[in-house]
């Protein structure tokens, strides 16, 4: 489950582009942020590419790209490219059969970014893949999870929605404010569509034409639609939105991914599919376990999280213009660790080793302290070196943080979680897998 949005310029503050995505899978399954440099291949002795199940051809040369993946996954939940290309995607539930191993959606995304240069590339492209190469495979961690997919794609210019039901889509340009979640959203107002998907339609008696043709309701399996929560979060982002519209901003941004229904206080003793940070528990086993929010713009500016729960995590800034690495794709074992040691805090919350209040207080100084590091400096100004410098001030400053809050609950003795008999059942099983993984590594 996931939830992304997008304000273009006419509804933010300065005009830009704004997107953001909380990328909600399995609590246990890790998700790392990885920097790829452009590269070029020599087609005759690297022909072919491994995806997370297919080999496709490769290309000559790809675009540097900053992705946040599954760790299990060639793919990723969502990115963006030296060329300000954002995507994210989600699942979406359909009366289409779901296909034998194929490209998945986070395979789609991937390609897009290391293959385009504008959204409406990055669109046509992902067309192309599915027309070529159907959608489908396994997408889950532990558990088999089959789904097709929906898009966002964006950048300093303009943004669309991109929905598929099997090898059909609808391509919708957004024209002031969007949000999409784990449900189709475009009905008759679609921009463009599969060649075949009146035809088909008409044939299956959904539709007499064009005029009375409904992508949703003809496509949605209105069961799984409906039980993914999609519309009470997707109708919370827009509310967000909405309420912000002409002074939307970063931190919009970043304050609406944090946000959970009104009246939900008590987040660590019990699940919720309603909210945009979506919490695991008894019956609900998706947790956001990674965030990104962009600016897009000649010069785009990132905010990643690298970390579950975006209520609870720091979110520290990227550019493209600095020698700051994240972490590179050999490196996804360093990404996995930065990830668990800050999942580890978040679990010492369930069991009552860190005060929520206390902790949310002390992650405000800290962002407080970055957003002042941050935008009190002119990046543009700076050399690679310098811009880097900045941003790795930024990072210090959160891993000293989950430092500090990890020494202080490892301080005090873990208490029985809260919450009803199926919650705890739920948290005992998973904290035990968590920390018998994390042990391993």
């Amino acid at each position: 489950m996931c939830d992304t949005m997008v304000a273009v310029g006419s509804a933010t503050k300065t005009g830009r582009v704004l997107f953001a995505k909380n990328s909600d899978r399995e609590p246990n399954e890790p998700q790392v942020l990885l920097r790829i440099p452009r590269k070029k291949y020599d087609l005759n002795s690297c022909p072919k590419l491994k995806t997370t199940y297919l080999e496709i051809d490769q290309v000559e040369e790809t675009n540097e790209i900053v992705i946040s993946k599954p760790s299990w996954m060639w793919g990723c939940e969502m990115g963006f490219n030296e060329y300000s290309v954002t995507i994210g995607n989600e699942a979406v539930f359909t009366k289409e059969k779901y296909g034998k191993d194929a490209l998945t959606g986070m395979d789609m995304i991937r390609l897009a970014l290391e293959r385009t240069k504008t959204a409406r590339e990055a669109v046509d492209y992902i067309i192309f893949l599915l027309d070529r190469y159907g959608q489908g495979g396994n997408c889950g961690y532990t558990k088999k999870m089959h789904y097709h997919n929906s898009f966002i794609v964006a950048d300093k210019n303009e943004a669309y929605v991109l929905e598929t039901a099997g090898k059909y889509w609808v391509l919708k340009k957004v024209t002031d404010l969007y949000a999409i979640s784990n449900g189709l959203t475009i009905e008759n107002d679609f921009d463009d569509c599969h060649p075949e998907l009146i035809s088909d339609s008409v044939k299956r008696k959904l539709c007499s034409g064009r005029e009375d043709f409904n992508f949703r309701k003809a496509y949605s399996d209105p069961l799984y639609s409906h039980f993914s929560g999609c519309k009470n979060r997707s109708s919370l982002a827009l509310e967000i939105l909405r309420e912000n519209k002409g002074n939307i901003t970063t931190k919009t941004m970043i304050n609406a991914l944090r946000r959970h229904q009104k009246g939900s206080d008590k987040n660590f003793g019990k699940g919720s599919m309603n909210n945009l940070c979506m919490h695991a528990g008894s019956l609900i086993s998706s947790q956001t376990t990674a965030s990104i929010v962009g600016e897009l713009k000649d010069e785009s500016e990132f905010w990643y999280t690298a970390s579950s729960l975006p209520c609870i995590s720091v979110f520290k800034p990227f550019v493209f213009n600095s020698d700051f690495e994240l972490f590179r794709e050999d490196e996804q074992e360093k990404g996995v660790e930065f990830w668990t040691k800050r999942e580890k805090t978040a679990r010492m919350m369930l069991t009552h080793r860190l005060d929520e209040n206390e902790y949310k207080k002390a992650r405000d100084d800290v962002q407080k302290y970055i957003y002042d590091c941050f935008y009190e400096t002119d990046l543009s100004s700076l050399s690679r070196h310098e811009a880097g410098d900045v941003l790795r001030k930024c990072a210090q400053a959160d891993n000293g943080f989950a430092d500090e809050m990890l020494d202080k609950g490892m301080s005090v003795s873990p208490k029985k979680i809260r919450g009803g008999f199926v919650f705890k059942r739920y948290w005992a099983k998973a904290n035990a897998a968590f920390n018998e993984e994390a042990e391993r590594a």
